[in-house]
């Protein structure tokens, strides 16, 4: 068997809960910046401790530390966050607008506790996968959600940046997805036909846009909405996490 077989040339990744355990990474940061939004409006007394610790299961972190399939960190469907949270902030009573700017203002303000949490983790096993795939002269492609400032940040301390060929982010011209324009983005500059292509993704959102897109394999991992059943709907094969794709026969056919 050889690679040609199956003809895939590039691979495009997510990044949050793709690359790495999202709670791994983001449940401290979100707890931080829950914590703190409620204390900038006051709202920090031992009353509001239900409200912060709601606020930060609607999320999608549960009081363990875990993820939580359902929350709005794994959704960009906008009606849904927008309903969502208008219920929980009517449940609550707190401040629709002031609550949403004074939270995202301290997920902003998070980088240094992102850079420090990263620091702390060991990417050795994405830094092999990476360096297998550009062996096996792979494109690699990330297309996310998040800044590229934060974007950046997180793949030079994965010690992955130098291995990226594409980078989408918020920032980018392109749509966010699960908008396949991205994605064809990447096809295009690198000359490969959707079919060509692997997608590695988390969400409900990663696997619809490897289906617009017409991916030629899609790959879901359960490090960040955990949402298996759901998953198995769209992909053509879930895993724990990315580690499985060194293994994977598709990407790696023997010879």
């Amino acid at each position: 068997m050889t690679q040609n077989e199956y003809n895939l040339k590039g691979i495009v990744f997510d990044k949050d809960g793709t690359l790495f355990d999202y709670a791994q990474v983001w449940a401290e940061v979100l707890s931080e910046a829950v914590t703190t939004a409620f204390a900038e409006m006051g709202k920090n007394k031992g009353k509001h401790k239900r409200a912060q610790q709601a606020m930060l299961r609607l999320m999608g972190i549960d009081d363990g530390g875990n993820t939580l399939a359902k929350g709005l960190v794994f959704t960009h469907k906008k009606r849904i966050i927008f309903k969502r949270y208008l219920l929980y902030c009517i449940r609550y009573r707190i401040p629709v607008i002031k609550t949403f700017r004074v939270y995202h203002q301290n997920i902003k303000n998070s980088e240094m506790l992102v850079s420090e949490r990263l620091k702390e983790l060991d990417f050795t096993m994405q830094q092999q996968l990476f360096t297998k795939l550009k062996e096996n002269g792979y494109r690699i492609g990330i297309i996310t959600n998040d800044t590229e400032s934060s974007s950046q940040v997180f793949l030079s301390l994965m010690g992955l940046d130098h291995m990226v060929d594409f980078l989408s982010t918020r920032d980018s011209k392109y749509h966010k997805k699960p908008h396949p324009q991205a994605f064809e983005a990447f096809c295009s500059r690198f000359s490969l036909c959707a079919s060509e292509v692997a997608m590695v993704g988390d969400t409900e959102t990663d696997m619809k846009m490897a289906k617009k897109a017409k991916a030629g394999y899609t790959v879901a991992v359960l490090s960040g909405s955990n949402d298996r059943k759901l998953l198995r709907r769209f992909a053509d094969v879930v895993y724990k996490d990315v580690s499985y794709l060194s293994d994977d026969a598709r990407l790696f056919p023997s010879t």
